[in-house]
């Protein structure tokens, strides 16, 4: 009986090996080709459709394919349809408005008075006149002298105007970064969302030969629940990757409205990092510099102005009165010079001063805590742009040995059972997390890269420069 009985087994054993490395074959082939990885169509339908691939619906996006272009287009429409900007630069042409109102002072001011009613005059209890009067004046004054009072108050207007146009140049500066970061962080949520549905496709494949393999063999399930795992994880990191570029698009969107550019090579332009030492000479004179040396100059004039308030000031006039009182027509004239002097007022010209210098103080020492932040983070910057872009180089190095791992790696297991399906596994694990890893070290230089031409003379000089010379 034992002799029969064995070599039965043993035969069924071969047989049924056999016929799963037969039905392995179909499969394995197919997992080898995604080896290469996504057809270019599933690649387009994918990252247009979202999480239902080439099922979903796209809507079309307008706009301009040059990456320059783009980016031009996102800075434009960020800057139009920012409410910030349009209220900064409104703050600055009433500030521009102040100077027009302070210059006026300069110039005669001319008024016309008039009275028409009833009344009468008496002297020593007796009626000199009594019954309509009417009287029409013109007067004229202007300064004549104000120890430069009134330039000192011009220059103040003037210095505040300046730092006001300033102030609206940070805010376009800021909202144009913050929607470029937003069409950074959505490629880059993209391109995650890619690479995890090139692997899920591939830990797909892997699931349907396995089901083929348990078939014939019972014994290779565990292999089957793993495969299923990885795919079920993969299939989470995609739709949160997909779910982090639709929220980073909602931001974009709200910033430039409907007019979203698909985003292709948008990277480009900014995978040149600046110079630091460049960089840091713009620095000097940027919008933010300026806006505290302007508040500061500001602050010096009005103090000025109140000193020069101090003093006497001399003014002309000229006016005449024409009138009827009753039956008799009346006249008066007056021209000559105004002199008025405060001799007391309890020292407040003096705490006006002195405030405003201790203003203008604050002001400088803002400007030099401002200035050393932008150049610490001026070299913080440019050390991550640079190692960035340095480590997405060697990622392609260890790229390349990663592909040739996992072919090897799949081949063994699949064709020569030299290899564990833990070993297939990991093996593809860590290419694509290296693949993740690219992508996260590109973008971290592309938005490093942003930032530092944000610290010089910004992003809206470079973009779009049309819009600054206004």
């Amino acid at each position: 009986m034992k002799t029969t009985t064995f070599p039965f087994l043993k035969s069924a054993v071969c047989v049924a090996v056999l016929a799963a490395q037969a039905g392995m074959v179909g499969a394995w082939a197919r997992c080898a080709d995604d080896l290469s990885g996504e057809p270019k169509a599933d690649k387009a339908a994918y990252i247009k459709g979202g999480a239902k691939g080439a099922t979903a619906k796209a809507e079309p996006e307008a706009g301009p394919t040059d990456p320059i272009s783009q980016l031009q287009l996102i800075a434009r429409e960020a800057e139009r349809r920012s409410a910030s900007v349009g209220a900064a630069r409104l703050l600055a042409e009433a500030a521009e408005l102040d100077v027009t109102e302070t210059k006026a002072g300069r110039w005669p001011q001319v008024s016309v008075s008039g009275v028409l009613g009833n009344g009468g005059s008496s002297v020593d209890s007796t009626t000199v006149t009594k019954g309509n009067q009417s009287n029409v004046g013109l007067n004229v004054s202007a300064p004549l002298w104000d120890n430069g009072r009134l330039s000192r108050l011009t220059d103040w207007r003037a210095q505040l105007a300046g730092a006001a146009k300033f102030g609206a140049a940070v805010t376009t500066e800021q909202v144009v970064l913050e929607a470029v970061s937003a069409a950074l962080e959505r490629n880059r949520y993209r391109l995650q969302a890619q690479v995890y549905q090139q692997y899920m496709r591939k830990m797909s494949c892997l699931v349907e030969a396995l089901e083929g393999i348990v078939n014939e063999d019972k014994g290779r399930m565990s292999e089957l629940v793993q495969a299923r795992k990885t795919q079920a994880q993969t299939e989470l990191q995609r739709d949160q990757a997909l779910a982090q570029s639709r929220q980073s698009e909602i931001k974009l969107r709200k910033l430039i409205g409907e007019q979203v550019p698909p985003g292709d090579g948008i990277t480009i332009p900014l995978a040149n990092v600046p110079e630091i030492g460049e960089i840091n000479r713009q620095i000097e004179y940027g919008n933010d510099a300026q806006q505290l040396r302007a508040q500061a100059d500001a602050q010096d004039s009005y103090a000025k102005a109140v000193v020069a308030g101090q003093g006497p000031q001399f003014n002309w006039s000229l006016g005449k009165t024409q009138g009827q009182q009753g039956t008799s027509s009346t006249s008066s004239w007056h021209a000559g010079v105004t002199v008025s002097y405060s001799i007391f007022n309890g020292f407040s010209d003096e705490a006006t001063s002195k405030a405003a210098a201790k203003r203008a103080e604050a002001s400088r020492q803002q400007l030099q805590d401002l200035l050393n932040t932008k150049f610490s983070r001026t070299a913080e910057m440019y050390d991550v742009a640079t190692s960035a872009f340095d480590r997405a180089k060697r990622y392609v190095d260890v790229l390349r040995d990663s592909e040739k791992v996992r072919n090897f790696t799949f081949q063994q297991w699949s064709q020569l059972g030299r290899r564990s399906l833990f070993d297939v596994m990991s093996s593809e694990s860590d290419h694509f997390n290296l693949r993740i890893a690219y992508v996260n070290a590109l973008h971290d230089g592309y938005l490093a890269s942003a930032q530092l031409r944000s610290l010089g003379t910004g992003l809206s000089a470079w973009l779009t420069p049309e819009a600054v010379s206004r």
